[in-house]
């Protein structure tokens, strides 16, 4: 069984299938991530000061230089950096399954480790921003003209746009809601990771949704709280996403 399992793990395949998901699943990997947190409490609270300090920092940039290019660097810098601290995140209920107590060394060289294709992972969803940003420029080309555009004509412009909006952000959620992980666990390249999460998505559509909403309502309460819950809410949500990824893909 255990040979079977590592030969898993060890698959080149560019497309891993996937299982398909009850609706409670999202709330039993939060669940499952609290008690990683609990387990690893000094490491967790090491990973969410540092989420934390990082959105004052950046928030406080922005106040200062709210321009367009700043913020997008801002964006970007936080697209790239993003994975390299998620891949230390996955690797503690990582260890914790293996029976090993998490540590901070350990994380940071299964970073280190995973380096090409975090940033592979990381172009393309900058490419995947840019052509969002340009999509989003041709479409405000057609906002309606005059002083007093008619709601029926607001209505148009504004369902396109979030249309397009909504399929942006959802192929960005497809391709990173479980192929971070993946790659962590199994060495696999950055695009049949990313594959194999939009196939996992696309298969519990419904499920993945409802984990989605979730993240958001989780980080909007770190937001809230001055980024003070992000301590708490981020090391959850990237242990529960290793748990969903364990769940989904086969």
């Amino acid at each position: 069984m255990d040979d079977i399992k590592d030969q898993k793990k060890e698959s080149k395949a560019l497309f891993s299938p996937s299982r398909k998901l009850e609706w409670s699943a999202p709330f039993r990997w939060l669940r499952l991530g609290w008690e990683d947190y609990k387990n690893a409490r000094q490491l967790s609270i090491a990973y969410g000061l540092f989420f934390a300090v990082g959105g004052l920092l950046l928030s406080s940039l922005v106040v200062r230089y709210s321009s367009t290019i700043f913020l997008f660097s801002i964006g970007v810098f936080f697209i790239l950096l993003g994975p390299l601290m998620a891949f230390g995140l996955y690797d503690v209920p990582r260890q914790i399954e293996h029976g090993e107590i998490p540590t901070l060394k350990h994380s940071l060289w299964q970073i280190r480790n995973s380096a090409p294709n975090q940033w592979i992972f990381a172009v393309v969803v900058c490419v995947i921003a840019l052509i969002w940003m340009r999509a989003a420029t041709i479409i405000h080309v057609f906002y309606p003209e005059g002083a007093e555009p008619t709601l029926e004509e607001l209505i148009t412009f504004f369902a396109v746009g979030g249309s397009v909006g909504a399929f942006f952000l959802g192929l960005v959620f497809g391709i990173s809601a479980f192929s971070l992980p993946m790659m962590v666990d199994r060495k696999v390249d950055a695009i049949s990771a990313s594959l194999s999460s939009l196939g996992a998505v696309m298969n519990n559509m419904w499920v993945c949704a409802l984990w989605a909403f979730l993240i958001f309502v989780l980080v909007l309460f770190g937001f809230a709280t001055a980024f003070l819950g992000l301590i708490l809410v981020l090391p959850i949500i990237g242990y529960a996403t290793w748990h969903g990824y364990e769940d989904v893909l086969e």
